[in-house]
């Protein structure tokens, strides 16, 4: 089944021009958006209390600007199983790429955060062209179909991009197969399976929340650089990245340093323009832990332990 809904609808809908997908995206939007409401309540929920101050007529507005973006977005990440590697590059370039080439003379490796904010999946495609010297790599959760899991995968590695699923990231950093690269870690997943000594506690969205403190462990065991990359909507179906320095001595930061410095500039990028984040991932789901709350009285944030 999975082979027919990718080579029947899939592949052959990502032949028709952009704008015909986002003529798809505008009827998939009225259907998603009026009709089934698709997680209609995470959204208002969200968007609701990380911006307290704003009235229902404003939240409102900005939950159909996050709808209109988000089926915009599927009509992209459709059109993406046929677009060219230099298409890609051309609706997706990087502003600065050169921030990292002395890495790349040394021949280092680095980490790159990043989040659930504008079109990461035509930024796998993108970005290989545009880093000569370096490997892209990227993580990723496996699907549970293995079929479309495999599919998928190979569309995002098809320009280039090194894939490495979430459950052998150790694996990958033991044997450190490709040299020098790009890890992208995408972070602002909501940190499962955890005690809550072991993820790093901020205020971020007017909430007290948890982030995963893997991205910060790795920089600092391996010694890796650490730059966050932003992704802004320049136009539809248009986007700039930059690169920003977060360390080049990881194991000269404090601890929680990192993790925090990526809260602080994803926050202030959704504060620019909440409308490309994620808001139907349920962020805040587990809620905070009474420990955590209390170690956080009087404080910016606490972080997570780990081996330094």
């Amino acid at each position: 089944m999975a082979y027919l809904i990718y080579y029947l609808l899939l592949l052959p809908l990502s032949w028709l021009p952009i704008s015909v997908l986002y003529g798809l995206g505008r009827l998939f939007y009225f259907l998603g958006y009026r009709v089934f409401k698709y997680r209609r309540g995470v959204v208002v929920d969200n968007i609701r209390g990380s911006f307290p101050e704003w009235s229902e007529a404003e939240v409102e507005m900005q939950v159909r600007k996050f709808y209109r973006y988000f089926f915009d977005s599927l009509a992209e990440s459709i059109k993406l199983f046929s677009m060219s590697e230099a298409e890609a590059a051309r609706r997706c370039r990087v502003e600065n790429p050169e921030i990292v080439d002395h890495l790349v003379r040394e021949g280092r490796s680095f980490i790159g955060y990043g989040a659930h904010y504008a079109n990461w999946e035509m930024a796998a495609l993108a970005f290989p062209a545009q880093f000569p010297g370096l490997t892209v790599m990227g993580i990723y959760s496996p699907l549970k179909n293995m079929v479309m899991d495999k599919l998928t995968s190979a569309n995002r590695s098809r320009t280039g991009t090194y894939l490495v699923s979430r459950r052998v990231v150790d694996q990958y950093y033991e044997e450190d197969p490709v040299r020098p690269a790009i890890d992208f870690f995408i972070a602002d997943q909501s940190p499962s399976n955890h005690s809550w000594k072991k993820v790093h506690w901020t205020r971020f969205l007017h909430r007290t929340t948890s982030f995963l403190m893997g991205p910060e462990r790795y920089a600092v065991r391996y010694n890796r650089p650490v730059y966050y990359m932003s992704l802004r909507m320049d136009k539809r179906g248009h986007y700039v990245a930059r690169l920003h320095p977060v360390t080049d001595a990881p194991r000269e930061t404090e601890p929680g340093f990192i993790t925090e410095t990526f809260a602080r500039i994803l926050e202030k990028e959704i504060l620019r323009d909440p409308t490309p984040w994620l808001w139907t991932h349920r962020r805040w789901k587990r809620g905070v832990a009474p420990e955590a709350a209390a170690a956080m009285e009087g404080k910016e944030w606490v972080a997570g332990e780990y081996e330094r």
